[in-house]
């Protein structure tokens, strides 16, 4: 063995780079989940934690806004059924959520190797640039946070479908096509950002001809993968569009050409791990700055140029320069907001999964090119060293929900919405005057609605109500729907009915597809008397959250009202067993029985 790993110096970097992240990632196996997406995705989703026909139907075929909304309000089935299956190996050990992260990491460091030595690049630079690819701090977010499982499963599938291309063009079966077809509609509705790795395919066309086996191959192989991946692509935009997950407004703090040029050279300086690893930056809140500006124009003209420019005479860039300008440029353009605004995230390291392909390889390129040996090697120890401390370091951001928001506002103190979560995480840690006191810090930054929600909820917590109800109104009035839910609850406590009632129909109005709120609408609908109101709202609960048994108990009461006793009585008996609720659904069957 070792003299075929002398032999094969790339096999040999790949397999660094595999018990590398075993090693980088093997703390992750020990640990829970955060209060950042894990909970609605993982812990609390009815649809993924008991695998059933229906569920598997709905996944895959409903996309109507109640079952897209219990799913993220997004079409990704891919990343669904693998969160399926974990809770069917694994159930409540959540560290076999974890493991199955890291292999599918692992599953994609060697996919990509065989993808880029496919497709021309040499062997042991491809071998180099896999290394300097699986250790970048960037995909930290993506292999320790189980919620980002989408963003792995969406790039090892590109990387399937850039291998079956690979071998189709030079001349393999038909079989090698039908693969990339299948693992780019599997890469699509993995994430969607993975359909521009598949779009790559046809850029690597253009400036990898060999080893082509001819034109009229590589199009069709081309158009049938371009075709089927576009037609997979169809849901995902109607749902994302329809859930507002992204739109024609852009509510980014920067022109749309500022904020691409300025997102390009904040991520080109987090490829050279020049930026501290969070789930939150300045650039998201304030905007691009100069640098970033700078970078960003120098570093888009030299990619365009590598990539596109013809050669001629002295211009002639190397094979692997022109690829890693490709992978760059594609993996970047969903990310720059030019063609996907997404509305509620500007920049995060898990968008860096596939343009640092093109870093990477570009870095060993230039390494392999250092002619004396002692000192390339020494330099690939160095970089490699650094790399890994910088991600084991970003992988402790993900231990738990304290230390992951804590750096946030560390990296961006003006994000209300990161102080809040930095709150809510201390107050799940036991430490309430430790959010109280983080609320007060981040109030000094930042007057967003989260944040003021968290205040005035922390503030009646600790028995101050006066104060607590004006921070709610504070809150509802800059427009957070639950501050709006919650100010309608504390009104009708204070015998406010029809102030109540109007604070809960903007506020159900307000979030359409959320429970909790409907449940607040009907229940000061039904204290109003207004029964038809309180039916439609708790109808509209329960639909959103069909397990949830005090909605049926809501309901019953709705219609007991409405004189609909025998419908009533089906929604109290299947109370009548749970723990909290069942004494109260016993007592309520026996005055119907009356």
């Amino acid at each position: 063995m070792i003299d075929r790993l002398r032999r094969d110096p790339g096999l040999a970097l790949v397999l660094l780079a595999l018990a590398l992240i075993v090693a980088l990632y093997a703390s992750t196996l020990g640990r829970g989940l955060v209060n950042y997406d894990d909970p609605w995705l993982v812990r609390d989703n009815f649809l993924l934690q008991h695998p059933s026909w229906s569920s598997l139907r709905a996944i895959l075929f409903d996309t109507s806004g109640d079952t897209r909304f219990a799913l993220g309000a997004e079409y990704l089935p891919v990343r669904d059924l693998s969160i399926m299956l974990d809770h069917a190996i694994w159930g409540s050990w959540y560290g076999g959520y974890h493991l199955t992260n890291v292999v599918v990491y692992l599953a994609t460091i060697v996919v990509w190797f065989r993808t880029l030595e496919r497709l021309g690049i040499d062997r042991k630079v491809a071998g180099l640039m896999i290394l300097l690819w699986a250790v970048h701090p960037s995909h930290a977010e993506s292999v320790a946070w189980v919620t980002e499982r989408k963003g792995l499963l969406g790039c090892l599938f590109a990387g399937i479908a850039g291998l079956g291309y690979a071998r189709f063009r030079t001349g393999d079966s038909a079989r090698w096509l039908a693969l990339a077809t299948a693992a780019s509609v599997l890469a699509v509705w993995s994430k969607a950002p993975a359909a521009f790795a598949i779009a790559a395919l046809a850029g690597l066309e253009l400036v990898v001809p060999a080893p082509r086996r001819s034109w009229r191959r590589s199009a069709v192989g081309l158009a049938t993968i371009g075709v089927v991946g576009a037609l997979a692509f169809i849901p995902v935009v109607i749902v994302a569009t329809s859930s507002s997950v992204v739109g024609t407004e852009d509510h980014a703090p920067g022109g749309p050409i500022a904020m691409a040029l300025g997102l390009h050279g904040f991520y080109v300086r987090m490829a050279a791990m020049a930026v501290k690893n969070a789930v939150s930056y300045p650039i998201s809140t304030n905007g691009p700055e100069m640098l970033d500006l700078v970078i960003g124009s120098f570093a888009l003209a030299v990619a365009l140029a590598v990539s596109i420019t013809p050669a001629r005479g002295w211009w002639r860039p190397p094979l692997e320069l022109r690829v890693a300008a490709v992978l760059w440029l594609f993996g970047w353009l969903p990310i720059s907001r030019l063609v996907l605004p997404l509305r509620s995230v500007i920049v995060a390291d898990r968008y860096m999964l596939l343009p640092t392909l093109g870093v990477a390889l570009a870095g060993a390129f230039a390494l392999s090119r250092i002619a004396h040996a002692t000192s390339r090697n020494a330099l690939i120890a160095v970089i490699v060293l650094a790399a890994s401390i910088r991600t084991l370091d970003a992988q402790a951001n993900w231990c738990n929900a304290t230390s992951l928001w804590e750096r946030a506002v560390s990296s961006n103190p003006d994000d209300g919405e990161a102080w809040s979560m930095y709150a809510e995480a201390l107050l799940d840690a036991g430490d309430p005057m430790g959010a109280a006191q983080a609320v007060q810090q981040g109030l000094s930054h930042s007057r967003s609605p989260r944040l003021l929600l968290r205040d005035a909820l922390i503030t009646l917590q600790r028995g101050d109500r006066d104060r607590g109800v004006a921070a709610m109104q504070d809150a509802a009035v800059a427009g957070e729907p639950r501050a709006m839910s919650n100010l309608a609850l504390l009104l009708l406590d204070d015998g406010k009915l029809d102030d109540a009632l109007a604070w809960a129909s903007r506020g159900a109005a307000a979030m359409p597809l959320y429970a909790p709120g409907h449940r607040t609408h009907g229940k000061i609908a039904l204290a109003a008397h207004h029964l038809d109101q309180a039916f439609d709202a708790f109808t509209r609960a329960y639909q959103l959250e069909p397990n949830n048994l005090a909605n049926r108990f809501n309901l019953a009461l709705v219609l007991i009202e409405l004189g609909r006793r025998d419908e009533a009585r089906v929604q109290l008996e299947a109370c009548v067993r749970d723990p909290s609720l069942g004494a109260r659904a016993r007592a309520a069957l026996a005055e119907l029985g009356r």
